[in-house]
């Protein structure tokens, strides 16, 4: 018996020894305001919408993809439900939806299956975000550095609404991300767009805004789109018109980002 103990006892030191320390909470992200419903698209089982997101917290590490997250803020995020009559309803988002890191601290992806959508007795479904939301990393156990009640008031009540200053503004280069945003929504998550729908692109994604584009941001947004399409149809350096889409909305962000941060550190 003594022999066996010692056994069990040395297999759990060699699974401790391999064990993954956890890792500390990666940055608070803000997260654009979506005035006009945003539908989530439904494939092969699952329903997905895309949320541009700014790094409120330069000091914390980047989320890895798939990094899970919660909404927090004063405002709210509306889950928009319409069933097979038309008939509208709202949910809490946060009640719903699953939220996770898209590819960095630039986009995230909500998601529910297709089959809690049918049990909610919906047809389709669309998301609405308030003014001010940030997003919070769920809480892990052991996480050796977690967030802090004292660092999530001052995120909230100082930095994220800094933050509105280039999520909500006229720059140019905000207006373009939104645009680019609306259409990586349109551009399906599996598979190629045809020709007709890649054609029309930028005009439907225009057409979901709630405010119109600026002369420069449609401009800076036609180049995008533009790039993009001859990318894809005439060299073939992206495999779809998302995949394009989604690195030039990333590169965009991570230039506001910069100028956010430049913004909120002390004495700059």
């Amino acid at each position: 018996m003594k022999r066996l103990s010692a056994v069990f006892l040395v297999f759990g030191l060699i699974i401790a020894a391999g064990a993954s320390p956890a890792r500390a909470a990666p940055q608070i992200l803000g997260v654009i305001a979506y005035n006009e419903p945003v539908p989530l698209s439904c494939a092969t089982g699952q329903c997905w919408a895309e949320l541009v997101t700014i790094c409120l917290q330069k000091e914390r590490a980047n989320p890895v993809a798939g990094t899970d997250y919660r909404f927090h803020g004063k405002g709210a995020a509306k889950l928009l439900l319409t069933d097979a009559e038309g008939g509208l309803r709202t949910l809490d988002a946060a009640d719903v939806l699953r939220v996770r890191v898209a590819r960095g601290f630039t986009a995230v992806r909500v998601e529910l299956t297709e089959r809690k959508l049918r049990e909610l007795g919906a047809v389709a479904a669309a998301i609405t975000v308030d003014k001010g939301m940030s997003l919070v990393p769920v809480e892990i156990a052991g996480d050796p550095n977690p967030i802090s009640e004292r660092e999530l008031a001052y995120v909230t009540d100082f930095l994220r609404p800094e933050a509105d200053r280039w999520l909500d503004s006229n720059d140019p280069r905000a207006q373009t991300t939104r645009v680019v945003n609306r259409m990586i929504n349109i551009t399906p998550r599996v598979g190629q767009m045809n020709a007709a729908d890649r054609g029309t692109l930028l005009s439907r994604a225009e057409e979901t805004l709630d405010r119109p584009l600026g002369d420069e941001a449609r401009e800076k947004a036609g180049v995008t789109y533009r790039g993009c399409r001859y990318m894809v149809e005439n060299l073939g350096r992206f495999y779809s018109m998302r995949r394009c889409l989604e690195t030039k909305h990333d590169s965009l962000m991570l230039d506001v980002n910069s100028e956010y941060w430049r913004a909120t550190t002390p004495g700059s």
